[in-house]
């Protein structure tokens, strides 16, 4: 019996406990992978002992990044991570980057982490920075706000979805503004929201940023190919 892939997932920081949401291992585990969680170590040299211990990685979903990473000051709309938590996942994501070639998945917080990780920005507050832009919030849980997306035609993110045209679910206040050095927008909302980003230039390794949350609905397809092409990667 072939080993499963261990994929290593984030983890929000409450109080003193670490919680996921079950949508996340249950994805993983329906694609194949055996999902392991992370915790938010206070020593950030583990995050190399982590890379050399999981196959791939899934940067989950969360509140907000401090604005000054990118160069603002604080808005009042944001709900700021613990600084342990942001800490920890900025370590990790920058020794993926730098350091791996492991496929790594970032899911709405987790997108704009590696944004930002990687030299890019944010809007802080999507109603106010782009007040024309639609709405991207889900304010009435657990009813999923969706919207269309339109992917690249020959990005990478097409050739794992088979489609160019798909209804994405909507979880956030925040957006990329602008998108890191290296990375390209692969997909958009119809109010021009970055939806998607990748390495500008491909090198077959599984490295993506989604600003939907594709794990609440990872049994509507082509949604649950994004988990199969991580776990296939790794």
């Amino acid at each position: 019996m072939l080993r499963k892939p261990l994929i290593g997932l984030t983890c929000s920081l409450v109080e003193d406990r670490c919680q996921l949401p079950t949508a996340y291992t249950d994805a993983i585990a329906a694609a194949g992978g055996l999902p392991v969680v992370i915790p938010p170590l206070t020593d950030l040299a583990e995050v190399t002992a982590c890379r050399h211990r999981f196959d791939g990685f899934i940067i989950i979903g969360g509140n907000d990044i401090a604005a000054s990473r990118y160069g603002l000051d604080h808005h009042p709309e944001m709900t700021t991570l613990p600084p342990r938590r942001e800490n920890w996942e900025f370590a990790l994501v920058s020794e993926l980057l730098g350091h791996s070639r492991q496929p790594l998945l970032g899911i709405c917080l987790g997108c704009q982490i590696i944004n930002v990780a990687a030299g890019g920005s944010l809007y802080r507050h999507l109603p106010e920075d782009l007040p024309n832009a639609g709405e991207h919030r889900r304010l009435h849980p657990p009813a999923e706000n969706v919207h269309p997306v339109r992917v690249v035609a020959d990005s990478s993110l097409a050739a794992i979805l088979g489609v160019t045209e798909l209804s994405c679910n909507s979880s956030h206040h925040q957006a990329v503004n602008a998108v890191a050095p290296g990375f390209s927008a692969l997909a958009w909302a119809e109010d021009g929201v970055i939806e998607a980003i990748g390495p500008t230039s491909p090198d077959g390794r599984f490295l993506l940023g989604l600003q939907w949350h594709p794990e609440r609905i990872h049994q509507q397809p082509p949604h649950d190919r994004i988990f199969t092409a991580l776990v296939e990667n790794c």
